[in-house]
């Protein structure tokens, strides 16, 4: 297989981010001083994303330990409970406490289903490339671009990584033509003016049920 970006992790951060990490910054930029790279965590898991899905893609209909690997890296490595608080805005309010977490639960489930669709278009000859890496106006976010090479075809894809307790996660993912957060928090809203509570937590069962059958499974 041909894993291949253009730098190394540690010097696409030095390329994106310079000068720049120094104590006075955010902490998610500091944890590039303190032995956690946020770019590595990307590169990382495209990295293992080659290992997996590009001998398997096109080979198995059986995507069995591809999702699972795609839920093992969300509930690692992807701040969901941000990101579903970011989409769900004042609407949460609204939620009892047993419907909040099976929001918190659903909001996980759909962003493992993101992710295993940005993957299955992995081949052998894929290639990943990191572009630019750079903290956000505010510092409180790293931004990473990135083109996926496969099919003949790129695929641009932007990255966010925020601190969450402590850990570098990722709180957004660009691709598609699609920002994830933006397009959670579209969804909710029209989901929660049809049928409140109820309704945002269907509208999320059924994109899980979408990418199940899109991607089965042995039973």
């Amino acid at each position: 297989m041909m894993n291949s970006w253009s730098f190394t992790r540690r010097q696409a951060l030095a390329v994106g981010v310079g000068g720049l990490v120094s104590s006075s910054l955010s902490p998610v930029l500091a944890l590039a001083t303190d032995g956690e790279d946020p770019a590595a965590i990307i590169t990382d898991l495209a990295n293992d994303a080659f290992d997996l899905f590009g001998s398997l893609n096109g080979v198995s209909g059986d995507w069995t330990s591809r999702r699972t690997w795609a839920t093992d890296v969300t509930k690692a490595r992807f701040a969901t409970k941000m990101m579903g608080e970011k989409a769900g805005g004042v609407f949460l309010r609204e939620f009892s406490d047993s419907k909040r977490r099976t929001f918190d639960t659903l909001i996980e489930g759909v962003v493992g289903e993101f992710i295993l669709d940005i993957f299955a278009l992995y081949e052998p000859n894929t290639t990943f490339t990191v572009n630019r890496v750079r903290p956000n106006r505010s510092n409180t976010a790293i931004l990473m671009e990135t083109t996926v090479f496969t099919h003949g075809k790129n695929y641009n894809v932007k990255w966010t990584v925020v601190d969450d307790e402590g850990v570098s996660k990722i709180s957004d993912v660009s691709v598609f033509g699609l920002n994830l957060v933006s397009d959670f928090r579209a969804s909710i809203e029209r989901a929660f003016r049809e049928d409140e509570a109820a309704g945002v937590i269907a509208m999320l069962q059924t994109r899980i049920r979408r990418g199940e059958n899109k991607y089965p499974q042995p039973s």
